[in-house]
């Protein structure tokens, strides 16, 4: 009787302690954002960035040194927004006061 009375109780918390289906659709909801930038100050001319739930999914930019924003590109997709805003903000390229790295930073504080 006792075992009886111990899986009752196990079958009922077990039912009363099941997942929400809306909670796990709302857990799993990726929210995406993409923007077009036009930079200030610098060689290119356009910076296309897709993020995902706070994660950098791609980065094209048009113009500019070819090798280096082809590079910084790569390097920051797959980063937190924050994180790659923290490693390119206030870099210069020669006597500017701004770079492409720069630059792409301002696209990313937009974006939050």
């Amino acid at each position: 009787m006792f075992i009886l009375s111990v899986l009752c109780c196990l079958i009922i918390f077990s039912c009363n302690n099941t997942p929400n289906n809306n909670s796990e659709l709302i857990q799993k909801e990726m929210i995406t954002k993409d923007i077009t930038y036009i930079p200030e100050g610098v060689c290119s001319r356009q910076m296309d960035i897709s993020v995902v739930n706070d994660t950098i999914r791609s980065v094209k930019i048009t113009k500019g040194c070819a090798g280096n924003t082809q590079g910084v590109s790569r390097l920051i997709e797959g980063m937190q927004i924050d994180d790659a805003i923290f490693r390119l903000e206030g870099i210069t390229c020669g006597d500017k006061a701004t770079s492409c790295p720069d630059q792409l930073a301002k696209a990313l504080k937009s974006m939050k």
